[in-house]
């Protein structure tokens, strides 16, 4: 999360308030140019986190980029007594430099080991993705830098600022920005850096990584602790430019379209994985795919530039061949062209996309994302509906869904805060709405009082068994609740394309926070895997006391699939009976909507027998 600025704060504060804040104890830093890395003990060894992520480093992160690798080869180095003085619950937080050029800032020197400790966050044991408290403390930062054996925080100042500090600070953020150039970015007067380093140490003579003051330096992060709380600032140049914001080139879009066009036709039946492991059974699938691709391909790539950073030319940006084993894939990637269009389909099947560009759009985009989708089957070892699995196979899908798979998994989250409204929720197709809905709704409203939001799933594509399973179209499915709105303690309705839990938070937020997810005892396992699962509960911050709530299922629960069958009988009686009195009298519309659907005349009394698993899953 980007520090606030402190030239905007106090721009945009009263004297009083900054000069509350100027009272308080302050600890200056200086901001090192790095990338954030932060470092993890587990049970057998470490756990590697790039970027802030929350979900661990894998083998398909450190094949496309072998920036981390000298980072992660330091802890293999480290002392066995200093690993184990690493408590489990403490995540070590450094900024990593891979060589002494960053993209604004070109170093004197590196830090020790590549690394500068700048906090530890500490996790709650009973929720290792939450972060319970942060380590800003200069003395324990120190000590544990000296044990790991990597740079100390460079601290410029810590303590409570002199008057003679605070009208120093004040005098620095009163200059205009049209001012600052002539001020100090004129060769003959002292620099932003050294004038910064004079107020908070005037008698350092040298930057952290720089050999004297006379260069420029990333900035300085301010933190001013209150005895309660800690606010952070970064003091940088006023001047400072933001970095241009960088499009995919052409060459990139056009690959990934003809890749695409070329995986679609490609028929993943053809390979069996051996890998066990999620991360793994990507890399190798992605390289037997690719190893297709190019055979037939190889020649459009003759010449071709993808446009890369200039910063990315480094050979840490490179392709790491480390955890590649397919002998062809190796055999191709020594061509530094095609290794960069191997990281780049590395990279673009990993999660679906959201967002449209200018070359893959409307079909295209929902082509990639099946296409996605295909090859997290074949990762996660589903099996076809119709296949079936044997006993190896069965053995390395029990394997891979007890995982956190690192490799198809992320969350889009629009809205990280909370919605302003106390709300339960209810997610279904309701095809029919029927009572055993009505029933869901009203035990959880009893459960808090919270009123419930119906998330209606409507699936963009339609099957073949869509023609019995869901005839009802939004329209009519929306005017069916908003009829129970009076009757049942029904909130709101959001029509919403998949059942993904940020999908459902996406729509519900900023408006409404969910507290209760009411479902069937049938859906339990399904909808817990989401819930459950504390990546996503940390990347959406639901509240600590949402979860599911279970409404039991008997053989005596009404389903839809009995309502559906009550009208293709003409059982007019039956379909009340097992209906909310708001719907009776749309009887008819909803039966003559199930025999177009379906295809039947008016009068057939053909009756559809489901499977007992179609029946069950129906609600």
């Amino acid at each position: 999360m980007a520090l606030n600025n402190l030239k905007t704060y106090f721009e945009g504060a009263n004297s009083n308030e900054f000069m509350d804040l100027l009272n308080n104890k302050c600890i200056v830093t200086e901001k090192i140019d790095g990338s954030s890395f932060h470092v993890k003990r587990n049970k057998t060894d470490f756990s590697y986190y790039k970027s802030g992520s929350k979900i661990e480093m894998n083998v398909v992160d450190r094949t496309i980029v072998r920036y981390y690798e000298n980072a992660i080869r330091h802890f293999k180095t480290i002392t066995e007594d200093a690993k184990l003085d690493m408590p489990f619950d403490w995540k070590f937080g450094f900024e990593y430099l891979g060589d002494n050029k960053t993209i604004d800032i070109e170093y004197d020197v590196l830090p020790k080991s590549n690394l500068v400790l700048t906090h530890i966050q500490v996790l709650q044991p009973s929720n290792p993705n939450k972060v319970r408290k942060v380590i800003r403390d200069n003395m324990i930062l120190n000590k544990w830098a000296d044990l790991l054996e990597v740079q100390r925080p460079p601290v410029l100042f810590e303590g409570l600022l002199h008057s003679g500090q605070k009208s120093a600070i004040i005098d620095v953020l009163e200059t205009s920005v049209n001012e600052f150039e002539e001020r100090f970015e004129n060769p003959d007067r002292p620099s932003f850096t050294r004038v910064v380093y004079s107020i908070f140490n005037e008698n350092q003579k040298a930057s952290a990584l720089m050999h004297d003051l006379s260069k420029d330096v990333s900035g300085f992060i301010v933190n001013f602790h209150d005895g309660k709380g800690l606010k952070s600032f970064v003091l940088e140049k006023f001047n400072k430019k933001a970095r241009p914001e960088r499009k995919a080139s052409d060459m990139y879009q056009i690959s990934i379209l003809d890749i695409v066009e070329h995986f679609v036709q490609y028929s993943l039946d053809t390979i069996e994985l051996k890998e066990e492991e999620s991360d793994k059974r990507y890399l190798e699938l992605i390289s037997e795919m690719f190893n297709d691709y190019i055979k037939e391909n190889a020649t459009k790539y003759i010449g071709a530039k993808f446009d890369s950073a200039d910063f990315s030319e480094s050979p840490m940006f490179e392709l790491n061949h480390k955890f590649i084993t397919n002998e062809k894939t190796l055999t191709l990637v020594q061509d530094k062209i095609l290794a960069e269009l191997f990281k780049i389909t590395l990279g673009s099947f990993r999660k679906k996309r959201a967002k449209e560009t200018d070359i893959i759009s409307g079909d295209m985009l929902t082509t990639l994302n099946e296409l996605i989708e295909n090859i997290e089957a074949k990762i996660l070892a589903k099996a076809n509906e119709d296949s079936v699995m044997n006993f190896k196979q069965y053995l390395v899908n029990q394997k891979i869904s007890a995982e956190v798979n690192p490799v198809m998994e992320a969350l889009k989250v629009d809205y990280p805060e909370h919605g302003k409204k106390l709300v339960n929720m209810f997610v279904g197709r309701f095809q029919p709405f029927t009572l055993g809905h009505a029933k869901v709704v009203e035990t959880i409203y009893k459960q808090n009082g919270y009123p419930v939001v119906i998330l209606l799933v409507k699936a963009k594509n339609k099957k073949k068994e869509d023609s019995f399973k869901r005839p009802y179209d939004e329209a009519t499915q929306v005017a069916m609740i908003n009829r129970l709105k009076g009757k049942l303690p029904i909130e709101d309705i959001f029509v919403i394309p998949t059942g993904g839990i940020d999908t459902m938070f996406n729509a519900m937020r900023p408006k409404y926070e969910p507290v209760l997810w009411g479902t069937g005892s049938d859906r339990m396992k399904t909808y817990g895997y989401q819930v459950d699962k504390q990546e996503y509960r940390d990347a959406l911050d639901v509240r600590d006391d949402f979860g599911l709530f279970e409404i039991p299922r008997t053989g005596k629960n009404i389903s839809a699939t009995q309502v559906r069958n009550a009208m293709l009988d003409g059982d007019e009686k039956l379909f009340k009976k097992l209906t909310p009195k708001p719907l009776h009298n749309m009887y008819v519309e909803l039966k003559q909507k199930l025999e177009d659907s379906m295809g039947v005349m008016a009068e057939s009394t053909e009756v559809e027998f489901l499977t007992f698993d179609d029946f069950i899953k129906n609600i």
